[in-house]
């Protein structure tokens, strides 16, 4: 019998495990259905993310045909493996909008405004600037700066130029409005995610115990009692028994576990050929998901990608852990809104010194070759809200994810606009005079139908699905848990991971995930 059993080893996991397993009187458990290859080059080696997809480390989940994006079934990378897709991202660490919180705890959540979250963002925090009003040094996840190259500081002045905003130096600061650099989750040429800095520290502490390669097939229920964790290892079924259930599993696992189990709308399972246990209508429900397009530039004096020229960054990585291999991709970018009145940026700007291969990433393609810079574009408030639904009983099949993207027509709106400022942005010096010409969607492009058709054949996820397992008080029909991550209606079972956030926040949603669970370690020690 365990006190706890975690699961999920991502970037929500590997913190409850660090955490609760430093109480040693607590016998912990974390289940992840991955293998413990977090210390692979491709993992470690943070320009190396690509590599994993649709890799045998990749759940490799795609959505079902999406009516209103010309019926595209997009591809949706998650990492299987320890550190989930924490082993997976571009590690840039970014908060939020203050105010994402302050709504969460307006929509009926105490305890979850900016200014109670900051200090479990300051905890986990060891930011090489040190110790501020808004950041923490000493703590387990290295926050550093990375040294930009010359393209990305000519797009941040040329964004402060033409979208007359100031040049941020910390957009997790006091404000969050204007362009800058991304500070990045790396340290010493190498990906620094919660498996490496929080589970592997912990890894030899008795009262915890980390099983891998092992598929969650649902929770055991006694009544209204969760006791414990069914598991598949080595193709045997077996139960955890624990007194405690934190699901980890992201915005797709913990919902498809919780279905699996009984838990849902009951009419859907009945459908799927689950038997109803505990009616919860929200489960599922409410997925919302970041968007951008990519907009690609031939450049002058990128980094040129070529066959051989990976082949010694690999080497270099390898010998110095220096090189393109050792940075994240993802140098520079821009919070602004597109409205002047707007309450906060409603536009989220990505730029990376490399081409993407348009027009998307929904089949598998060669890297983009050649001196290229891209422009991304994105929308960061959705009103388009989807769902996760079974299709089926079987727990090793995956669930039916529809984003349901554009049903709102104003987010294609949205991102149309926003390539149009990027286009002028390329178009303003000092950038103008690092390009040499619009690529990708090129000058066939310019009406806004061309565009939108534009925007529905190159939009793609920003990998951020959230609010599946949505946060709200019981008076909340489709609330899922309550304010101390409690699912409703239950004993002994908790969510703690981005499934829980009531409405996403603004911004790349790694470190409210780990800022979530470091929360959900101080509530479940009660």
């Amino acid at each position: 019998m365990f006190d706890v059993a975690i699961v999920g080893a991502g970037s929500a996991g590997c913190v409850l495990a660090h955490r609760l397993s430093s109480e040693t009187s607590r016998k912990v458990v974390l289940i992840e259905a991955g293998p413990p290859k977090h210390h692979g080059l491709n993992v470690r080696a943070p320009g190396m993310y690509i590599t994993l997809w649709r890799s045998k480390l990749d759940w490799n989940f795609t959505t079902v045909p999406q009516q209103h994006v010309d019926n595209r079934q997009m591809y949706w990378p998650r990492g299987r493996v320890v550190g989930g897709s924490n082993s997976f991202n571009t590690l840039v660490y970014i908060r939020g909008h203050r105010d994402n919180y302050d709504e969460w705890q307006r929509l009926g959540n105490p305890g979850w405004g900016f200014d109670d979250v900051l200090p479990y963002f300051k905890r986990s925090e060891d930011n090489a600037r040190g110790a501020s009003e808004f950041h923490g040094a000493g703590g387990l996840l290295p926050v550093h700066d990375a040294e930009p190259s010359p393209i990305a500081r000519a797009f941040v002045d040329a964004v402060a130029a033409r979208a007359h905003v100031p040049i941020n130096a910390d957009f997790n600061g006091a404000s969050q409005d204007g362009a800058g650099f991304y500070q990045v989750s790396v340290r010493h040429g190498l990906r620094a995610s919660t498996a490496t800095h929080f589970l592997d520290p912990a890894g030899s502490r008795d009262n915890l115990t980390v099983i891998t390669d092992a598929l969650a097939l649902g929770v055991a229920l006694d009544g209204d009692r969760c006791t414990g964790v069914r598991v598949r290892v080595r193709g045997r079924d077996e139960t955890i028994a624990a007194r405690e259930v934190i699901l980890c599993g992201g915005a797709i696992g913990s919902p498809h576990l919780l279905m699996l189990s009984g838990i849902g709308a009951s009419a859907e399972l009945k459908a799927a050929g689950v038997e109803p246990r505990h009616e919860l209508p929200g489960v599922g429900k409410h997925l919302e998901d970041h968007l951008l397009c990519y907009m690609v530039h031939r450049a002058k004096a990128t980094t040129k990608l070529s066959r051989a020229g990976l082949l010694w960054s690999v080497m270099k990585h390898v010998a110095g852990r220096s090189g393109m291999l050792a940075k994240s991709p993802v140098e520079a970018g821009a919070f602004l809104r597109h409205a002047p009145d707007a309450p906060r940026p409603d536009e989220q700007i990505h730029f990376v010194p490399y081409g993407i291969r348009p027009p998307n990433s929904d089949i598998h393609g060669d890297p983009y070759w050649g001196r290229w810079a891209t422009i991304m574009p994105g929308l960061i408030y959705p009103r388009s809200h989807g769902e996760i639904t079974l299709k089926s009983a079987d727990p090793a099949e995956a669930p039916l994810i529809d984003p349901n993207y554009f049903s709102a027509p104003a987010d294609l709106e949205h991102l149309v606009t926003g390539a149009k400022l990027c286009r002028e942005i390329a178009a303003t010096a000092p950038l103008a005079e690092h390009l040499e010409g619009e690529h990708f969607p090129g000058d066939g492009v310019k009406t806004d139908d061309e565009l939108r058709a534009w925007a529905r054949l190159n939009v793609n996820t920003i990998f951020h699905p959230t609010g599946t397992c949505k946060m709200g008080p019981a008076g909340d029909p489709m609330a899922v848990v309550d304010p101390e991550l409690r699912v409703h209606g239950l004993r002994g079972l908790r969510v703690a991971d981005a499934s829980i956030m009531p409405r996403i926040i603004g911004g790349n949603t790694n470190a409210p995930t780990i800022m979530i669970a470091e929360k959900a370690a101080d509530l479940a020690r009660g």
